[in-house]
């Protein structure tokens, strides 16, 4: 039908749309499933809050072994959360399109509803001008009609046909009156067809537009379903966020507290590094603390760097060396072995000498120590092997020298 687009156009949409809501349902419950696993929030254990002034190193190893755990349970749970995030918007993402593709289709539906019914306007003129043009013939057989009534001719053309000179002029009469009678005839009938036609017509476009009406009803309910999946997907992104975002607050406690346990750890070792047990300092100079590497991968001082997929801002007091797991770890100097020990969240395995005279060198994230407390050693001699144990982002060697118990740029000594 002219200007009247087919009401099938849109099947194979329809088709796939139910599919995708199909769809759109069994991942929706998938995704409350994982967020069910990580709605709750690990309280911060009080337990562990030892003062710096009464920490002992154990106490604050337990310490920061027990926010370690805290912190890798948060991480594990915002991984969770992050796939969710991620089907969340995945499913978000298509009942989106799911309604795009549904209003574009009630879209096309309102401009065929439009089509036809401007349609049926113009029929509808048409049919009037039909009517008017009848009634104009009708009025006009009228007219003729009266005007022989009124010059007395009441047999409607007789005296016409008596009055005529001859039989020629009779037989003209009598087909002029006849062709007159037919032409009224046949221009009423012709303009009682059109309109038929017309009338037909309309019946059809108006059957049309009703199957359009159908259709578009049909595109608003499942638009309704689509409109309730959107705010239910909506709401569950809501959800994740508030989670995500509850998860990241208590992480940002937890780096702080993890932060002073260590800045008490290090106070514990500026300690007992400032109180050098030999006074006379051994001599010589700090030889390279690993043989065969000596690329520096994060300098002494100000440093930003990722861990655990976030930016961690600190003070480097020391410097990290590049090398496999394994690679062998040797004295900078000579002295004797202080402390020889595992730190769960700093230096993970660390060995501090003491060189006298004020002079102490730190080596931390050993794979494993090779020398225990009180143990002399001599400059070069291995004392352990290159790892990535405590907070570590891969395998090297943390080294620190300290005079005094102050942390100093190993470069300027070595």
């Amino acid at each position: 039908m002219t200007g009247v687009l087919s009401v099938n156009d849109s099947t194979a949409v329809e088709k796939q749309s139910g599919l995708s809501v199909a769809k759109v349902l069994v991942s929706l419950i998938a995704v409350l499933a994982v967020l069910a696993f990580a709605v709750e929030i690990m309280p911060a254990d009080s337990s562990v809050g030892v003062t710096a002034s009464a920490a002992t190193a154990s106490e604050l190893k337990n310490k920061q072994s027990q926010l370690e755990s805290q912190q890798k349970a948060i991480s594990s749970k915002l991984s969770a959360l992050k796939k969710s995030k991620a089907a969340a918007q995945e499913q978000l993402d298509l009942v989106d399109e799911l309604v795009e593709n549904l209003q574009t289709q009630i879209a096309t539906v309102d401009s065929q509803i439009k089509a036809a019914t401007e349609e049926i306007a113009e029929i509808e003129n048409e049919i009037a001008l039909k009517d008017q043009q009848i009634e104009a013939s009708k009025e006009k057989f009228k007219q003729r009609v009266k005007s022989i009534y009124m010059s007395g001719d009441m047999t409607g053309g007789l005296e016409v046909i008596l009055c005529s000179n001859g039989m020629q002029e009779f037989i003209s009469n009598m087909v002029y009156l006849e062709a007159m009678a037919k032409y009224d005839q046949s221009l009423i009938d012709e303009l009682t067809s059109d309109k038929e036609g017309y009338q037909d017509k309309k019946a059809v476009v108006e059957q049309h537009k009703k199957e359009i009406d159908a259709r578009k009803a049909e595109l608003a309910e499942k638009k309704n379903e689509l409109d309730a999946q959107q705010k239910e997907a909506e709401e569950l992104m809501k959800q994740i966020k508030a989670d995500e975002a509850a998860y990241k607050a208590k992480q940002a406690e937890i780096d702080l507290q993890m932060a002073q346990a260590r800045a008490e750890l290090d106070a514990l070792i500026s300690k007992s590094t400032s109180n050098s047990q030999g006074s006379t300092y051994y001599g010589g100079s700090f030889g390279w603390p690993t043989p065969g590497y000596k690329r520096i991968t994060s300098p002494y001082g100000n440093r930003t760097y990722t861990y655990q997929g976030r930016k961690v801002s600190s003070f480097h007091k020391g410097i990290d060396i590049g090398a496999p797991t394994g690679a062998k770890i040797i004295a900078s100097n000579g002295g004797k072995v202080v402390t020889s020990a595992y730190n769960a969240n700093g230096y993970g395995n660390y060995v501090i000498i003491d060189h006298g005279g004020g002079k102490m060198t730190v080596y931390g994230h050993m794979s494993k120590r090779g020398v225990s407390v009180g143990q002399s050693v001599t400059k070069a001699q291995q004392i352990g092997l290159v790892g990535s144990t405590g907070r570590s982002t891969g395998p090297h060697l943390h080294f620190e020298i300290r005079i005094n118990g102050t942390a100093v740029n190993p470069i300027n000594y070595l």
